[in-house]
């Protein structure tokens, strides 16, 4: 950690600059030396520009703010060098330009030397491989830090809502394990954030997610993040849809940093707010995007109560790499790469008849939600009886973080992208099985002649197969007939837009 280098000079006096608020908005500080090199932060249209500056032009100036850098060798931005170091990031010295929407937040707060204020900008610039922490930190010796602090954080985007108090559930099983890890990770960053506040559960066993979000008093919450995979998320949202109160429940946003093996919510979400994929992306679009809409299906299976569903359904092949690898689980997202190799030699086929109700259908489709028993008939009901070796019915278009079944799908579009692949239009082979799961990553499996999507506002599927494994969310439920159509109430999801009033 340490503080200011031996031997380095103190910050200089300072006058603020009053910048006129009818002209174009800028300020200069100019900033101490770092490793000998003086430099400048122009406050511009985009960003804090950092220029060097040659030492005589920083004594030079009469209306300035002088500071001095502390950077990443500062005690105040320490912390977040280990931050850094554990996304595989290195120093590379301070960055041309912070841009606003790289911002989280800019404080300003007494320091430690002498009567200097200090300026800690919480910086997250993107790069290719995803987002990473460079905070900035600044010694005011005098001068206005709080007004240039301020001007600083007029300029960037607000972090939505500015007070939040949000549910954290953090599964120190899942996956490979790197809940607690990936949790700390965010931890560190959110505690730098003014307002935004958390109260943690570690979860211990399987439905306690559930059980708490149906039974606890939510009030005190803003969001519910979960640190996990999808099956928590699942869980959540099970546990939201079955309170007395389900409909204002359902109104608590869902947040979901990727710790599971899967993590299809969370890259869908990132995907469709411009971010990649990581821990520290989630984080960053959490606390700094608003909430949008998520459309979720009601899924019944036999005579049980139904299930909110706001990913997907696989079944034959698919559902038995999603499933059937669950003894791989310690490998993390490449077990279902492994257990596929064996998949493509030896297929699961379904054989089913798939009824749906097409999304393009002139006619909509009746509210009234039939009885599992009922014959789906008249209307626009389409039907399809065959071999499956694919089945995937998708919500969203990532079902995981490197499988992309349904690019066109949206958040909120209320439909299922329905990928098969089937015996009777030639593509129930091992060579269309194999180019299809290759070609999954980038959504190029629909250009493979055997490959269809269907696009459904509702569907049921009834196994002809004695046996087999469905799927959903990534959590299994009983084999046997199956349908899913629109749930009652709408979910929310946070870090996928600007704020939405839910």
């Amino acid at each position: 950690a340490g503080g200011r280098g031996r031997g380095s000079a103190p910050p200089r006096p300072c006058t603020a600059v009053t910048a006129d608020s009818q002209a174009t908005p800028s300020c200069v500080a100019y900033f101490g030396d770092r490793a000998g090199v003086p430099a400048a932060a122009v406050l511009g249209g985009s960003g804090v520009e950092l220029v060097p500056l040659e030492r005589s032009s920083s004594e030079e100036e009469g209306s300035s703010i002088v500071a001095d850098v502390l950077s990443w060798a500062g005690r105040v931005a320490a912390c977040c060098c280990s931050c850094c170091s554990r996304q595989g990031h290195s120093d590379g010295g301070l960055p041309a330009q912070l841009d606003f929407g790289d911002l989280l937040s800019v404080r300003a707060a007494p320091g430690a030397a002498g009567g200097a204020t200090t300026v800690r900008m919480v910086h997250c610039p993107q790069g290719s491989g995803g987002r990473r922490r460079r905070d900035i930190c600044l010694d005011f010796a005098s001068g206005d830090a709080h007004a240039w602090a301020a001007s600083v954080s007029a300029r960037c985007p607000p972090v939505q809502p500015a007070e939040r108090h949000l549910l954290v559930f953090v599964n120190p099983k899942s996956g490979s394990g790197t809940g607690p890890r990936d949790w700390a990770q965010v931890e560190e960053l959110w505690s730098a954030v003014p307002g935004l506040r958390t109260t943690v559960v570690v979860t211990t066993r399987a439905g306690e997610a559930s059980e708490y979000a149906a039974t606890r008093d939510l009030s005190a919450f803003h969001g519910v993040v979960v640190v996990s995979g999808d099956g928590m998320v699942h869980e959540v949202w099970n546990g939201l849809a079955s309170r007395p109160d389900a409909e204002a429940a359902l109104r608590l946003p869902i947040g979901h940093i990727p710790s599971g093996s899967g993590n299809g919510l969370a890259k869908s979400i990132l995907d469709a707010a411009g971010e990649r994929y990581g821990v520290l992306d989630a984080a960053f679009a959490i606390a700094r995007r608003g909430a949008r809409a998520k459309t979720l299906m009601s899924v019944r299976t036999g005579d049980d109560p139904p299930r909110i569903s706001f990913l997907s359904l696989s079944a034959a092949t698919l559902s038995d790499i999603d499933i059937a690898s669950e003894g791989l689980r310690c490998l993390g997202g490449a077990r279902f790469t492994v257990w596929a190799v064996g998949r493509v030699v030896r297929p699961v086929v379904l054989e089913a008849e798939l009824v749906y109700w097409p999304s393009d259908a002139a006619e909509p489709l009746p509210r009234e939600e039939p009885a599992m028993g009922a014959e789906l008939a008249g209307g626009a009901w389409t039907r399809i009886e065959d071999g499956f070796t694919i089945f995937w019915a998708c919500q969203v278009a990532w079902c995981a973080s490197d499988a992309c079944p349904a690019p066109d799908a949206q958040l909120d579009g209320g439909e299922w992208h329905i990928l098969i692949c089937r015996r009777g239009s030639g593509g129930g082979g091992r060579g269309t099985l194999a180019r299809t799961l290759l070609a999954l990553e980038d959504g190029g499996h629909r250009g493979i002649p055997g490959v269809e999507v269907v696009r459904c506002r509702a569907f049921r599927l009834t196994p002809r197969s004695s046996s087999g494994i469905f799927s959903l969310d990534g959590e299994v439920v009983p084999f046997g007939p199956l349908q899913a159509w629109p749930a009652r109430h709408s979910g929310y999801v946070l870090g996928a837009s600007p704020l939405e009033k839910v």
